[in-house]
Parts: C-alpha cells; structure tokens; sequence
C-alpha cells in the first residue's frame, strides 16, 4: 500500500536527503533551488510511503486553475518526473502511476502533464516511467531537442569541427584566457545585452535570483568568463546538476567577443575540464522555440560542432477524466 502526502515546509529535510540518495535526482530537485520562485507557483510536490511508512519516491510539481485543473511536472524546472530510488522496480513505478491518478482524480485535477527527465540525468537506468506512461495512454505534448558532448566515451564519439578548434586557437593568439569567477556581475551585461539586442527577451532569471542561488548552491552553480587585460567579453554559467553531467545554463559574447571567437575557446575548455573531473555528459541545453515546434537549426549546428548530439527533453499528458487505475 502507497500513501502520499502534499509537500509541507516541514518536508524540506527529508525531501532534500531522499534527492540526495536518489537514482535519478539533480540539485534541482533541493528545495532551496525549487522554492526561490515559490511565489510564481502554486506548489504541489508529493511524497510518496510505502506500508512501513518509509520514503519511497517523490514528485516535484505544481497546480494550475485556469477554468480547469491541471497538475503540472514542476514548470519552474527544465525537467521533473518521478525521483526514485536505486530499489524502486517496475512493478512499483507502475503501482506510483496509478496512485497519483486517483489522487489527482480525487483532487479534482483533469490533465497530468509530466515532464519527464533525459536520461543523461540519471545515475542509474531510470526509464521505469517511461513503460508506466505507454500503459497510462500518455501523449507527448511537447518534445525539445538539447545536444550533449559524451564527455567519456572514445569509440567512434563525434568529433569536434575544426573551425571550432581554428576559433580557439585565434581566441588563444588575441590573448584571451578562461578564468572561473565568483563575481556573477563579470558576466550578467554581458548576458542581458546578447538576449536584448538579440532575442528582444530578458533572462529566465533575476541577477538577484541567481545570486541567491550560487550562494546556496555554490559548488553546483560555477560561472566562468573570458577576458582580456581584465576586460570580459563572454562567459557562461555552468549547472553541475549531479555527479554525472553538466548542463550549460547560460552563455553569452559581446559583439567583439563573437568576433574574436570567445565562445569557441569557452567551450573547449569546460568541455576538457569537465572531462577531466570525470563528468560523462556536458548539455548544451535546447534550441527550440513555439513549444518545441521550432528549431533553431544555426543554433544547434553550432553546439553540435563541439561533438554533441541530441538529447529529448519531453513532456506528456495523460487525461485523468478516462485513466483507468488497478493495470498490473
């Protein structure tokens, strides 16, 4: 027997060690990342206990009321899904699915929409979810395409383009260097900049946001940047999500940095840095736009040009007026 419970302040202590211990958990997942925008969302995270009552699994997510009730994977987040543990077996995934869909019929709630986390995020085979969604009759209402470098393997592993490496070495010779900064206002005009002149859009964070952020989170959330005479004229912010991959949160070039090809040069170097440390993916992140329907195909040529390939980030519905539950 499963019994859930609505995530409490409370929780945050047992929520936060069960992310740590889990199969397919990111830093995400830790209340002090989720809870920075708690004023945007109206949380609805779960828990879920076995008979014993012993935490068995957990599910970041949020509700909306827009005429109809919709649960929602947590949509302050790139990704979500169930977090499970290394012993949760199929059976049981599929007993968690059918949980949630009385709960969330019982709640009054009409669509589940669940977004799922790419399997380069987990630390263990996790695709559990994946066979419990086809049984439940989910849709895929959205898919995004990110590309990731495989950071380990060396057979038959895509190859960095050699403009990209020409770009680096130019870079190198105009006496550009990397250096990792504490200092987020090195790099944020230099963000917020690209994004106006180019996009006509602002972050998805504050500078203030993300400066609470880095200070609760400061081994997980690094930002390097690219100067010259102390000047800087790119940088990135990098996620160490968990202790298999990297994920590029934000990375921007002034115009002359563009010129002078500073990007070229940053990544490489956390491409070979991160590989060092022992890191099996690093995520360029997606290059869509219009709900995935649109790709940004000069975007992503450019990210697949340092060796990477694609990635699903996908989300699904299930309608919870005509799931059925009791499918083992």
């Amino acid at each position: 027997m499963i019994t859930i419970k609505r995530y409490e302040v409370a929780d945050s202590h047992q929520w936060d060690a069960f992310v740590g211990d889990s199969k397919n958990g990111t830093f995400l997942f830790r209340r002090g990342y989720m809870d920075y925008h708690s004023d945007r969302f109206t949380d609805h995270s779960l828990l879920f206990f076995d008979e014993r009552n012993c935490l068995i699994a957990l599910l970041p997510g949020n509700e909306v009321n827009d005429g109809i009730k919709e649960y929602h994977s947590h949509q302050g987040l790139t990704y979500g899904g169930f977090i499970l543990n290394p012993k949760n077996k199929a059976e049981e995934v599929l007993m968690l699915f059918d949980e949630t869909i009385k709960y969330l019929k019982d709640a009054g709630f009409a669509q589940w929409h669940y977004k799922q986390m790419p399997t380069i995020y987990h630390r263990c085979p996790s695709q559990e979810d994946e066979y419990a969604l086809w049984r439940n009759s989910a849709t895929i209402e959205c898919c995004l395409l990110s590309v990731s470098v495989p950071l380990q393997q060396t057979f038959n592993a895509p190859k960095v383009e050699g403009c990209r490496k020409r770009g680096k070495n130019k870079a190198l010779e105009n006496g550009y260097q990397v250096e990792e900064t504490q200092d987020l206002e090195l790099f944020w005009p230099i963000m917020v900049e690209n994004l106006r002149q180019k996009y006509a859009s602002a972050p998805i964070h504050t500078l203030q946001e993300m400066k609470l952020l880095q200070r609760r989170f400061p081994r997980q959330i690094r930002c390097f940047v690219v100067q010259k005479d102390g000047k800087p004229e790119a940088g990135a912010i990098v996620y160490l999500a968990n202790e298999e991959t990297v994920h590029l949160q934000y990375a921007h070039a002034t115009e002359k940095g563009k010129k002078e090809r500073t990007l070229d040069l940053l990544y490489l170097f956390l491409i070979e840095k991160f590989r060092d440390e022992g890191y099996h993916y690093f995520d360029f992140g997606t290059s869509n736009e219009n709900h995935g329907q649109y790709l940004n195909t000069t975007l992503i040529a450019n990210k697949e040009g340092f060796g990477a390939r694609g990635i699903a980030y996908k989300t699904f519905c299930i309608p919870l007026k005509q799931a059925t539950i009791g499918k083992l």
